[in-house]
């Protein structure tokens, strides 16, 4: 096997962090609108936010049939890629090839009630990987999509969006789909076991809602 095409063990895990920002720091929260207001619209509410199972995927540059993988599940490659596997329950047991790249997706549900309620509503991936965290990871690109309940998606690690109860605007679920690619060499030489036991990702994507 030559050093560019050497199999690389990669440890990537990611973790979900939810936060709403309230008195008591959980992820969930009743409020009540103290403000002055005309009689009859002091109102209360909630607000909460819920997570789906993260997802990550690994896509290959190799031609097809020529590697294996320990996920059978397969998903769609993205554009310059020939084969797709979901590796949530695998992640361990594959081995990552330089130019490989790895999705992560994240969910997030905003849910709340009360016609006063305003706020913003926070995406930050830029925890999930990092220069510190490996050779590896901080070789690595990556490409982050936040797609809101409504309206087109934001690229970007970070985003912000509106929310009103009243209006509706910015509830539902908020999806985060972070790419992450290994570059093929090193400004053109071989890896070789360079990135041999290292960790591609190991961080966090958060969703914090702040009322306004």
């Amino acid at each position: 096997m030559s050093p560019s095409a050497r199999l690389v063990r990669a440890a990537a895990a990611a973790a979900l962090g939810l936060v709403v920002l309230t008195g008591t720091g959980s992820t969930s929260a009743s409020w009540v609108d103290r403000v002055e207001r005309e009689p009859g619209t002091i109102t209360s509410g909630g607000v909460s936010t819920t997570s789906e199972p993260s997802r990550a995927e690994l896509h290959s540059r190799q031609p097809v049939g020529s590697r294996t993988y320990a996920s059978s599940t397969g998903c769609t490659p993205d554009a310059g890629f020939t084969e797709c596997r979901v590796i949530t329950g695998t992640i361990a047991r594959e081995a990552l090839i330089p130019g490989d790249r790895v999705v992560v997706i994240e969910r997030a549900t905003l849910t709340a009630t009360g016609d006063n309620l305003t706020g913003t509503m926070q995406m930050d991936a830029r925890g999930l990987t990092s220069a510190s965290l490996s050779q590896l990871s901080g070789s690595a690109t990556t490409s982050t999509t936040t797609t809101p309940p409504s309206g087109g998606p934001v690229t970007g690690s970070t985003a912000t969006f509106p929310v009103s109860v009243a209006s509706g605007q910015g509830l539902g679920t908020y999806t985060v789909r972070a790419a992450i690619t290994v570059p093929p060499s090193r400004s053109g030489t071989a890896w070789g076991s360079a990135l041999t036991s290292q960790q591609l990702y190991d961080g966090t994507v958060s969703f914090t809602f702040t009322q306004t």
